[in-house]
């Protein structure tokens, strides 16, 4: 069987960069992950629920990647793709020899030019090519390294600013996720005022922006994420009441029901 654990942005198994000043509202991060080709087993991690849109391209021809779901068992999800929010944690495994590049696209940044796909991206990908040239997907391949293709695509991006137009719907959407991360308040009536809009239309707002409800997005993956890094620094000895739960038992079974583990196997 192979170990999986779910890897936060500030370690170091995975090769990280973060965005410049420009890019900082639109991109989370670019990251990078290489198998090399004599590993005797994969290198595979959990990713957890999340509202983000990820853009994975493969540097290496030998490159194959899985997922392993809850009801549908493995499923290869190799190729260059583009994937959508996830309701449940999943396994991503890496074959040896993979070389991958990705970006990690703040949620709901690529809402105007994906609008017709949203929903059907919800734990689910489609093959990049439908979505950007293949030349520019080949360059970028051509750069020899991590930080030249992060320049490359750096620069394609603030090129191209105007696929990341916004209107109401989205900045409501963006707002609310700040105001949850900034806050930690789970409670769809409290963060409705806040955003000044009804539960119905905010409903419907993140419907149409993440594909996923505000329930989906802000209870299960904003917090469970908060949850887990706390986890990880203080045990079960953290004020998981501050974070929506009734008590630590509380979380437990919400790390069972998403990711079909207990956190410490996370």
């Amino acid at each position: 069987m192979v170990k999986s654990k779910v890897i936060f942005e500030d370690e170091e198994q995975v090769e990280i960069k973060y965005p410049c000043f420009e890019l900082k509202d639109i991109v989370e991060y670019y990251f990078e992950i290489c198998t090399p080709n004599n590993s005797i087993t994969p290198f595979s991690l959990v990713a957890l629920p999340n509202a983000n849109i990820l853009v994975s391209i493969y540097i290496s021809d030998s490159s194959q990647t899985f997922k392993v779901h809850r009801e549908h068992g493995i499923i290869d999800t190799s190729g260059d793709k583009i994937s959508g929010s996830l309701t449940e944690a999943i396994t991503v495994i890496h074959a040896p020899g993979t070389h991958e590049f990705s970006i990690k696209f703040k949620p709901g940044v690529l809402y105007s030019c994906l609008s017709k796909d949203i929903s059907t991206l919800v734990d689910n990908h489609l093959s990049l090519q439908k979505y950007l040239n293949q030349k520019v997907i080949d360059e970028l391949k051509l750069q020899s390294s991590f930080a030249e293709r992060v320049q490359f695509v750096e620069n394609w991006l603030l090129s191209n600013m105007k696929i990341f137009s916004s209107d109401f719907k989205l900045n409501t959407v963006i707002k609310t996720i700040y105001y949850i991360n900034t806050n930690h308040n789970y409670k769809l009536n409290t963060v409705s005022k806040e955003v000044g809009v009804s539960n119905p239309t905010l409903n419907r707002y993140f419907k149409e922006v993440l594909g996923i409800s505000p329930k989906q997005c802000s209870f299960k993956a904003l917090r469970f994420k908060t949850a887990l890094k706390n986890y990880r620094a203080n045990g079960s000895y953290d004020l998981y009441d501050e974070l929506g739960y009734t008590d630590f038992s509380h979380f437990v079974k919400e790390a069972k029901n998403l990711a079909n583990t207990t956190p410490s196997e996370l």
